[in-house]
């Protein structure tokens, strides 16, 4: 008895001496590669013009750890985006969340005021400008900054264009980014949404969140308005979890319903696995009626590369960076890269996969 009891005690120091080097490590000390942008620097624009094709990258899952544990794994991350960046030369970036990883176990670190400061500084080197939605790990349980604390983070970027939304609003960091001609004509309206994290009490096992009905509406509001100036308007949506609609379209997909139509990539996670809420929302079938949301973009499933159209919204997985979140993931390579949407000057739409072919 008096053995299990030393035993357990020498565990509890060892847990609080290692979650001490963690956070001076983290907080501090700890130092990342710089890598330097890849190509020359342009001035920042955010608006497209009528000649040329308008680039949007999208990044997901990073998870960043920057702690005790996560150095190497961090570096390649840092490493895989900006190969990535150089090889698309993209005019927008949209990182559709789990950025950074506070999760001990893995991180070394519960620190993401550290994580986010450095993810910052990294991203504003590419003097590109760039957006962000929060995923389900960015401000996780024990982390020592909540969202509202994350999000003067995220927004205090150079090139940052995140903005933390309306207070009424479910969630952190709601807002559009309507992308304009020189004379103003909203061409492409971007939605960035908080897909929220856990269900009751914020623990990881009781499911994820969902886009709440107050997001939605607001949401829908302001289409419309856009609509009723430009008929034809259609816009592009970003969040982190997936609509629940993506896996019901991808069942009907494998049951041969010709409602849904392939476009590109695969379902990778065990046993077809879909992170969609635990709870209903109306999100998707809102879009649906309100007519102007054409495509939609998520990440949180790392394995996932899918891209289906159903009920005439294309619904995109983009290719996850993760070398630290998922076991074994440092193994795994077919699903690391990032996605392309480019607008052509003639409005269409382009969305293709950019692997990182580690080999």
């Amino acid at each position: 008895m008096i053995m299990k009891l030393n035993f357990l005690k020498w565990m509890v120091c060892m847990c609080f001496g290692l979650l001490s080097v963690a956070t001076v490590m983290a907080g501090g000390n700890y130092k990342t590669v710089k890598v330097k942008a890849p190509f020359p620097m342009q001035p920042i624009k955010v608006f497209i013009y009528p000649d040329r094709d308008f680039k949007i990258l999208q990044l997901t899952d990073l998870h960043l750890g920057f702690g005790l544990f996560s150095k190497k794994r961090d570096q390649l991350a840092l490493k895989a985006v900006s190969t990535i960046v150089k090889k698309t030369k993209p005019d927008l970036i949209v990182i559709t969340g789990d950025s950074v990883f506070p999760f001990f176990p893995k991180a070394g670190t519960f620190n993401n005021k550290r994580q986010a400061q450095i993810f910052i500084r990294f991203m504003d080197q590419f003097r590109i400008p760039y957006a962000l939605v929060f995923g389900n790990h960015d401000c996780e349980m024990f982390s020592r900054y909540n969202k509202e604390q994350m999000a003067e983070l995220f927004a205090s970027g150079k090139y940052s264009i995140f903005t933390k939304g309306r207070p009424e609003i479910y969630g952190v960091g709601n807002y559009f980014l309507n992308l304009t001609d020189e004379q103003g004509r909203v061409l492409l309206p971007l939605v960035f949404l908080d897909s929220n994290m856990y269900g009751e009490n914020g623990w990881f096992y009781s499911g994820f969140d969902c886009i709440h009905e107050d997001q939605a509406d607001w949401c829908m509001k302001r289409l419309l308005s856009l609509k009723q100036k430009d008929p034809d308007v259609k816009a592009m949506a970003f969040f982190h979890i997936p609509v629940a609609e993506f896996k019901e379209a991808y069942e009907k997909m494998r049951l041969g319903d010709k409602s849904v139509t392939y476009m590109h990539g695969n379902v990778g996670e065990v046993n077809d696995h879909f992170g969609i809420p635990r709870y209903e929302g109306t999100f998707f079938r809102k879009a649906v009626e309100n007519g102007v949301i054409r495509w939609m973009f998520c990440g949180h499933d790392h394995l996932n590369t899918l891209s289906v159209v159903y009920k005439g919204i294309r619904m995109t997985y983009g290719m996850s960076i993760d070398y630290l979140g998922y076991n074994g993931i440092l193994k795994r390579h077919t699903q690391r890269g990032g996605t392309l949407i480019t607008r052509h000057a003639d409005g269409s739409v382009e969305i293709r996969m950019v692997p990182l072919n580690e080999g």
